[in-house]
Formats: structure tokens, sequence, C-alpha cells
């Protein structure tokens, strides 16, 4: 749906507000933008919204202006929009953060606008690399018949499709996303996020309190994270046997699977050469004695240098050991048949057992008929395909995970370039385990312009603009928190997954320690100005422990509602969660369906619980094992 001509005369006045040097065409672009979020529901909402603000008595009862805001002056026009952004009211909150990271994001990812703050955009063309896999083209309505069909490509999918294909079974693959390898890395944020982001990196749960970053493109997650590669953490292990009644999480057999698939990518610590991030973070935590270790990483012959920054747009080296060069390829070998582009719409179910998927590839269908079906969309897409399939298990969708993650941010004397060098390589679990096992990981990832756009507090477009300017150094303590309540996956009226999720008052706790604790960091460290992803820009200068004292007081002031302090989450889990009885799980201890033959799930949707670590490897782990199970069943 397009903007209704009046909003788009309105996001004209807001987009050049808020940047106020962006390019001519900026409103264009983001009304483009907002024309492809993945939701009716939010496109009508913001065609309203922006209508709303040239009403003169809605800018009267809200703003105190009485103006519409196309004719306000631009210094109206900005206090208009500051009281948006902290405004007690989530809904105007709301408005205003999705307004603000499409605009400022859209500004920054042109390479203009990124050189203008020093930011040198990609290192060179990408290489001309072969593509070795070769999709299946689909020209018309298409039925495919086969053994298997796994809908999703990445840490779970990529490897259930290799292990069936090595033990002989006919195999079909269906990917959201599209083909992409080196050679299509360009490296440009815009380019990337458009390409291989679900979404176009716009997914976000429905108040918009989290930014969803997760892969869509062959390969899925692996091909766009940081190669983080750690274990299933042993307390979790036991925590799963444990408390969930799993026993295999402590065997032998999935230590096995564990050990399998992190021979196959190459898991090692010997490419932990520190980032400028990295230093930081080492020198922080090596003044304050607390722990910091070598992140496992699946790479070969990583050169870690500027260009390493830029993985989470897809490794040109071919380094990276994602499922699109490992298990894909592998599976690609024996036979499989992968479709990209490809949207799966339901699981069909006749009888109570799963016969095929239904799909579509742009105007065409593809019906897939198979003895087996393996769900292995992801968290988000896993349980919004189950329920639209008619699977009605009352755990479906729900005790979701996400891992939520900010940072902590910091101005230093020298250059930091945050956005070169390994993209992971060292981290912290001083505070891991403050509760029962949760608690939170201190890492640091590449500060690329767009993650800067939407960390940086908007006041003004001055303050904004000079926040942004100061990227190059800029430092980042990023806190991954284990979440022990969790949120819902459900479905719009047109069958679209929505993500419904709010930190509970426990995990606030954590993640306001954990706040103070980077906070600690980054003054050991020799931060000049340290400061907080928040609507409202709440910075302090070191000066001790009362200084910080008081930056937190104004921290908890600036609020911990939807929207005040920006979240984001890289890691999605439980959803589908495996369990020993249909009323509180999803799927048996054997990855099985409840109550539907041949139908499994095999990604990070089957976690009992929230991991604790990245979770690609446990994922891998699991998907591992699964595949063995399908063999003898």
């Amino acid at each position: 749906m397009s903007l209704s001509p009046a909003a788009r005369n309105v996001l004209r006045s807001v987009a050049a507000t808020l940047v106020p040097d962006g390019a001519a065409d900026l409103d264009e672009r983001v009304a483009r933008k907002i024309a492809s979020l993945p939701h009716a529901a939010d496109r009508t909402e913001l065609d309203l919204l922006l209508r709303l603000l040239d009403y003169r008595a809605m800018n009267l009862v809200l703003s105190g202006i009485p103006q519409p805001f196309t004719r306000m002056s631009p210094a109206q026009r900005e206090r208009c929009l500051r009281g948006w952004a902290t405004s007690r009211l989530p809904q105007r909150r709301k408005a205003f953060q999705a307004l603000k990271r499409l605009t400022t994001v859209t500004h920054y990812t042109t390479p203009g606008a990124a050189r203008a703050i020093g930011y040198p955009g990609p290192l060179g063309p990408p290489p001309a690399t072969p593509k070795p896999i070769r999709p299946v083209a689909i020209e018309r309505d298409t039925t495919l018949t086969c053994d298997v069909v796994i809908v999703g490509s990445g840490a779970g999918g990529g490897v259930v499709a290799a292990e069936l294909a090595a033990a002989g079974k006919d195999v079909v693959v269906l990917e959201k996303g599209g083909y992409r390898n080196e050679a299509d890395f360009t490296h440009l944020e815009g380019d990337a996020l458009e390409t291989m982001y679900d979404a176009g990196g716009l997914l976000a749960t429905s108040d918009l309190g989290l930014v969803v970053l997760q892969g869509a493109t062959l390969g899925g997650g692996t091909v766009i994270n940081y190669t983080t590669s750690f274990p299933t953490p042993e307390p979790v292990r036991r925590q799963w046997a444990k408390e969930h009644y799993l026993p295999h999480f402590e065997n032998a057999e999935f230590t096995r699977s564990l050990d399998a698939v992190a021979r196959r990518i190459g898991v090692n610590t010997d490419h932990a050469k520190p980032s400028g991030r990295d230093q930081v973070l080492i020198r922080g935590l090596e003044q304050l004695g607390w722990h910091h270790g070598l992140l496992p990483r699946d790479v070969r012959n990583c050169p870690q240098d500027d260009a390493c920054g830029y993985c989470g747009m897809g490794c040109r080296r071919g380094a990276k050991q994602s499922t699109l060069i490992t298990y894909l390829q592998d599976a690609a070998q024996r036979g499989v048949r992968m479709v990209v582009n490809c949207d799966a719409h339901r699981v069909v179910i006749e009888r109570s057992a799963a016969t095929g998927v239904e799909a579509r590839v742009g105007n065409f269908a593809v019906t897939v008929r198979a003895k087996a079906v393996v769900v292995a969309a992801g968290s988000v897409h896993s349980p919004a395909l189950l329920l639209r399939s008619g699977v009605t298990l009352a755990a479906l969708g729900r005790n979701l995970a996400l891992h939520p993650a900010t940072a902590v941010l910091a101005d230093m004397e020298q250059d930091v370039r945050p956005w070169t060098g390994t993209v992971q390589a060292h981290y912290s679990d001083q505070f891991a385990d403050l509760d029962s096992g949760y608690g939170f990981k201190f890492e640091t990832a590449p500060i690329h312009p767009s993650l800067q756009a939407l960390a940086a507090p908007w006041e003004s477009a001055a303050g904004h603009r000079d926040r942004m300017a100061k990227l190059p150094r800029t430092a980042v303590v990023g806190i991954l928190l284990r979440d022990r309540f969790g949120g819902r996956v459900r479905v719009d009226r047109e069958g679209a997954a929505v993500v419904d999720y709010r930190l509970s008052r426990y995990d606030r706790a954590h993640l306001r320690h954990a706040i103070a604790t980077a906070a600690e960091v980054l003054e050991a460290a020799g931060a000049r100005e340290i400061w907080l992803p928040l609507a409202r820009d709440v910075s302090y200068r070191p000066g001790g422990t009362e200084a910080r004292q008081d930056w937190l007081g104004r921290v908890d002031a600036a609020g911990w509602g939807p929207n005040e302090l920006l979240l984001v989450t890289f890691h999605q889990m439980a959803s589908c969660r495996m369990g020993t009885n249909s009323a509180a799980s999803v799927v048996d201890p054997e990855h099985r369906v409840w109550r539907t033959r041949g139908l499994y799930v095999a990604d990070a949707s089957t976690f009992p619980s929230a991991s604790g670590v990245n979770p690609m490897l446990t994922v891998m782990a699991m998907a591992h094992r699964a595949a063995a199970v399908m063999v003898t069943h």
C-alpha cells in the first residue's frame, strides 16, 4: 500500500526535519520503505499518523503548537517531533521511532552521506566468484515430488538437507530469500539490508520495541552473522535435561553432534585478532580484573583485516563457513534441489499427516509433495507457518526468547573505526550467571552507519548529526541478555508473522546491571563521554562512581518502556520448543510435531529456553541429531 497524497506531503516535511541535509528524494525513498513494511496494519497506521500531524487541533493538544506540521517553523517542527519521541503515550513513541529509523537509516546508508561522517564504505568491488549451486528455475506453476521437503536453508535446514542427502534421501529445500554469493556482496549497507535481511531489515516486534535482525537468503543467518560459534554451555545442557526432562542434551549423542558440525564448519579460536572495538573492551576488562576470553569462530583463512568488519553483509573471501559454502554445497553435490525466492504458505496436512508444502515463487504456485516435512524457517516464521497450516498446539508460538541486545557506547580520544577488523574476537562472561544461569555477556559488533543512526538519540537534527560525525571514534560494549521470560509469535489477518514481546521486570533488572557495568568497562578503557541508545540524549563524562550513579538515575528517568531504549534481537529462539508433552511444547524429543505424523521442526525455535550464547552451533547440532532421527524412522 502506497502512502496517501496527504501523508506523503507531511512525510516530506518530517524527513526534512529529521535530516535537513538529506537528498531531495529522501522522502520518496522513505515512502517506498513504508510501502514495503511486512504488515498492512503498520502501513495504515503510519499513513494515519502522518495525516494527523497536519491537524492544527491535534498538534495543539499533543504538542502545544496550534499549527499543521507542514506550516510550522523549523524550530517548531523539531519541538513537535521531540515531544513525540519522549511522549508518555507508547503509540506516539512508536510512530516517532518508525519515522526516525526509516529516515535516518535510509539517509546514512547512501554512500555520500556515509563518507561525510568518515565512513569509507565498501573496500573495492566484489570478486567474480562463480555460483556453484543451481537453484530450480520456476517459470510456471510447478509440482515437485520428493522424500523430504525442508522449509529454510540456514543453520537448521542446511544441515538437515546435507545429512538426509548423504543418507540417500531425495530432498527439496525451499528458501524465502534469494541466492547471493561472494560476487553479490556489494558491502553497501542499504543493498545488504534489502537483499539479505528479512523484511529488508525492517522487521520488528509489534510495538517496535525490538528491531528483529535475521537472515533471508540462501544459507539464512549463517551468511550474515558474526561467525561466533559457542557450543551449548554445559549448565544450559544440564538445565534442558533436568528441567525439561530431555536427557539427550547431557548425553554423548548430543556431544557427538556438536563435535561433528564444529568440524564441518571449522570452528576455532585461532582467528581472534582483536579489532579496535575489541581492544577497548579488553583494556577495560583487564583494568577491572574481569573475565575475557577468545571467541570460537567458524572461519578458515580469515585475514582479520579491515574488510572483515563488513562480514554482516556477507564474507567476500569465503572465509566464513556458512551453510551456503559448507552444508548446502554438500547437499547440492548430492542432488538436493533448492528453490529460492520461495514463500512457503502452508504445510499440507491430511489425516494428521504432513504430505507436502504449498508455496509461491513470484506469481507462480509451487507445490511440493513429500513423505516428510521439515520446518526450519526460524523462530519467527516456523510457528507462523505451522499456525497457517492449522496446527493448534497450546504452546505454538509461545515462550519466544530473543536475547534482547543493546549497547553502551562511548566517544574515545583516539580513532576506533568501529566498522573495521574482526567481526567478533573477544567476549566476557563475568556476569553470565547472576541467577540460576541467567545474566548477560559482553561482546562487540561492527558499527556501520545504519547501527549508529538507529542508536543515536534524536532531540534535534544538529544533535543527531553531531553524534553521527563521531562514528570514527565510537567504541561499544555490546550486551547480550539471556532472557528468562518470553514473548509470542502469532499471525495477523493476512497470515503474516507478528512478534509480541515485552521485557519482563526480572530481565530488565539484569539489563540495568549490564548497562551499569558496561559503563564501568568503558570508563576503565579511557572513554571521554559515555552514552546509551535512548530516545533522549542521556550521556556523561566519566568522573568516578558518583557521576555514573547520577547518569544511571537519568537513564531510569528516561524510561525503560518500548521505544525508550533501543533493543535489537539477533537471536530468536524457543517459539516451537521441545518437550515431553503436547500441553507445554510443540515438538517431542525427536523433533516431531505433536499429533502430526511426518512433520518435524529443526531450528532455534525448538530450544527449550534461551541458550545464553550465540545459538548457531546449538541449532546445527540439534539439526544434525534430528536428521539422524529421521533417517531411522
